[in-house]
């Protein structure tokens, strides 16, 4: 079996996986073949090849063919990894470089004596499992992580005692989607197992709240203790993917149902709200509608995210909501308002049957509606001969009646 030790190829160096190496390594020397041969050739499971295989089609070492069944086809190593190479080899080049250039101002500078000292030590692999141990044993209030398959391996070590830590602790565990299922059910139920659709290309361990860990996949660890620096990735990093995460058990049990995908939009795609917009742009027609759902809208941002854009007058918020309505639609839209005529045009590339999908413009005419202005729309057409979309409104500044 080419998943064996002896035959599979570890590819962790170009950002594969284990199962990724498996999988691609099998279509190397078998060719084409649909996902449930590679399963079976691999030892990859088979409720695990269907992702790979589409994760592997992202990276470009996979194409597809037909569609019923669906085959797959290696892409050949040099066409993908030996760019790889070559960006590996002139991002080292730029590091060199840069490394140079720090000398030489370290020497050009005198270094003022009133400055905070910011510990960090670095570790081999072999070296941090028993520091590992050390840290856990001494946190007493919280432990964070965010970990792909290569930082989940490494903590399994210490499993046990992150099990224990969890009694008096908090422990929170993110990992993406392409995990071991075995490692993960090894955790105690008492620990917040999460998992994120997204691509995890980071890990990191939070002690704490004063101690953090950074783990290379090289086999390089820094360990920094810094209050400030661990602030930091808790809130860039760690609530980031948290929210943007499921309980590990409630994602297993969707992938088992089939609904792999979900996951993946359920953390964070933006097509997801981009098709709700849409459908929303697509029916509704009636300006009330419009009104109710801006209004609404409107409130919602500024209750949740305290934003006092809307409590000022409508003359500020219509060229900011218009800038944010075009950098929305993209470059080749256009968003224009005429103060003397109080016309706003709208026009876009994008076909539609409706409204253009933007939240903007629903908050566009909430901040209208709050102002006690009319936002009545005079055209709403898809020119198709020009490919273009146009709506075209009056702003009035009498109040609705």
């Amino acid at each position: 079996m080419i998943g064996s030790n002896e035959e599979y190829v570890s590819l962790q160096e170009f950002g594969l996986s284990e199962y990724e190496s498996k999988v691609y390594t099998t279509l190397l020397k078998y060719g084409r073949m649909k996902v449930k041969d590679i399963s079976l050739k691999s030892g990859v499971p088979r409720t695990k090849a269907y992702g790979v295989v589409k994760s592997l089609s992202e990276k470009g070492l996979v194409e597809f063919s037909g569609k019923d069944p669906l085959y797959c086809m290696p892409t050949a190593p040099e066409e993908v990894l030996s760019k790889r190479l070559e960006e590996e080899k002139k991002r080292f080049r730029k590091m060199v470089l840069a490394y140079k250039k720090l000398e030489e101002l370290k020497k050009e500078t005198i270094l003022p004596t009133d400055f905070e000292e910011r510990k960090y030590t670095v570790y081999s692999m072999k070296t941090f499992q028993n520091r590992l141990k050390e840290i856990l044993e001494n946190t007493s209030k919280s432990f964070y992580a965010c970990l792909n398959w290569w930082g989940l391996n490494v903590l399994s070590e210490n499993i046990e005692k992150v099990n224990a830590l969890s009694k008096g602790a908090s422990v929170k565990i993110i990992v993406g989607l392409y995990n071991d299922d075995r490692i993960i059910e090894r955790f105690d139920s008492t620990i917040d197992v999460r998992v994120t659709g997204k691509s995890v290309g980071v890990n990191i361990m939070l002690f704490d709240e004063k101690t953090t860990v950074l783990l290379e996949e090289s086999g390089k660890i820094t360990e920094i203790n810094d209050v400030e620096v661990c602030r930091l990735a808790k809130e860039i990093i760690i609530e980031k993917f948290y929210k943007k995460s499921l309980s590990w058990r409630k994602a297993y049990q969707i992938i088992q149902l089939g609904g792999e995908d979900i996951i993946t939009l359920y953390s964070g795609e933006e097509r997801v709200y981009e098709a709700f917009v849409q459908a929303v742009a697509e029916t509704v027609f009636d300006e009330e509608k419009i009104y109710q759902i801006g209004e609404k809208f409107v409130e919602n941002l500024t209750m949740m995210l305290q934003i006092d854009l809307f409590n000022k007058g409508f003359e500020v918020q219509q060229p900011i909501i218009s800038a944010l309505i075009s950098e929305n639609l993209g470059k080749d839209s256009s968003v224009r308002f005429d103060p003397l005529t109080r016309l706003y045009v709208l026009e876009t590339p994008m076909a539609s049957k409706g409204l253009p999908a933007t939240v903007w413009l629903f908050a566009l005419a909430g901040a209208a509606k709050r102002n006690e202005m009319s936002f009545k729309i005079l055209q709403n057409t898809s020119i198709q001969a020009e490919g273009k979309h146009i709506i075209q409104a009056k702003i009035e500044k009498k109040p609705l009646t």
